[in-house]
């Protein structure tokens, strides 16, 4: 009995397959670990919503946004340092930290967009050498009505359209970094979006307490705007 090998063609076949199927389990694995990330940020979202609610019926104001990265409160005055805000990569005002001090989130992970915290392990803060990702603590509303401002205040938190807790709110070429652009170019995006939408959409949580994903630095959602 005669014995036939594969021959160089069908070698060929057979990888161009086991690579192609390759490619497509390696998207695949990318979009469902995308999607868990997406709604992982959502349930930080709702959880902040309710801490928020929380404080308020404790102390009856909303608290303070913070103004600096790292894992303390930064609300009064000493915390000036333009460029290393908490939030919106060092140019917008945190989630304020002492939610988690204070035992509102139990966890100082939720204050945080997940994905981020993945992305900025390496490299530090502009000051303090906190780690980078303490520079993409969830951006906080303090100039709404809603959140009272860097002091806190009484505010209404009952329905309403303003954001109060959102992913980034200034993309890339805007905030303490748009001016620099493309000498000292941002080295993030938003997070979230797949195909033409990719990096331009973020979650953000409104006074009504809803979760929306909208498109990066506007209220508008995806199928509102053009791509």
């Amino acid at each position: 009995m005669s014995r036939r090998g594969f021959t160089l063609i069908e070698l060929l076949i057979v990888v161009a397959i086991v690579a192609i199927l390759a490619v497509i389990a390696t998207v695949n694995f990318r979009l469902a670990t995308e999607r868990t990330l997406r709604a992982a940020d959502a349930a930080n979202l709702r959880t902040i919503g309710t801490a928020l609610q929380s404080y308020f019926v404790d102390h009856g104001r909303l608290p303070p946004a913070d103004r600096e990265a790292g894992p303390f409160p930064s609300h009064t005055r000493e915390f000036q340092a333009a460029g290393n805000g908490p939030a919106a990569g060092g140019s917008w005002d945190g989630v304020p930290w002492l939610l988690h001090e204070q035992g509102y989130v139990s966890d100082w992970r939720t204050l945080f967009t997940p994905k981020y915290l993945r992305l900025y392990e390496g490299g530090t803060t502009l000051r303090g050498d906190q780690p980078r990702y303490h520079n993409f603590r969830y951006a906080y509303n303090s100039s709404a009505l809603s959140s009272g401002g860097h002091l806190g205040g009484a505010g209404n938190i009952e329905g309403g359209s303003v954001w109060m807790v959102r992913n980034l709110w200034l993309g890339p070429r805007q905030g303490f970094y748009g001016g620099s652009y493309p000498l000292h170019p941002a080295d993030f995006e938003f997070p979230w979006g797949e195909g033409q939408w990719e990096g331009r959409l973020e979650h953000a949580l409104y006074a009504d307490m809803t979760v929306r994903l909208v498109v990066g630095g506007t209220d508008k959602r995806p199928e509102e705007s053009e791509p």
